[in-house]
């Protein structure tokens, strides 16, 4: 009598554990689809943030005026526009100009730590 109470829990346990796992396994593929959703909305945000950067950077036309330009300052030859540098290139010259914390900074970070 004792071997088939044994057996009834024994299977009950085993029960419980598989259902305990199916849960487990719902609730991160629950958490997995809440991350993807968060990473894809920041991912957004930092293009759109990125995109205002490019805006406030870019300078208006300026208006012809009756008087000589003044000689412009000579610009840097090898930094292509802010725009279109990756986040990589950024980092890059982040590090040569000894920009701390140049590696978790991003894009928008890095322009304007490489600005000032």
């Amino acid at each position: 009598m004792a071997s088939k109470k044994s057996k009834k829990a024994k299977q009950a346990a085993k029960a419980e554990a598989e259902k305990a796992r199916k849960k487990a396994k719902k609730e991160a593929k629950k958490a997995k689809e809440r991350a993807e959703k968060a990473a894809k909305k920041a991912k957004k945000k930092a293009k759109d943030a990125a995109a205002a950067v490019t805006e406030a950077v870019t300078p208006a036309p300026k208006a012809a005026s009756a008087a000589a330009p003044a000689p412009a300052a000579p610009a840097k030859p090898s930094a292509p526009a802010p725009s279109t540098e990756t986040v990589t290139a950024l980092r890059a010259r982040a590090k040569e100009a000894g920009v701390a914390g140049y590696s978790r900074m991003t894009k928008a970070e890095l322009l304007e730590a490489l600005r000032s």
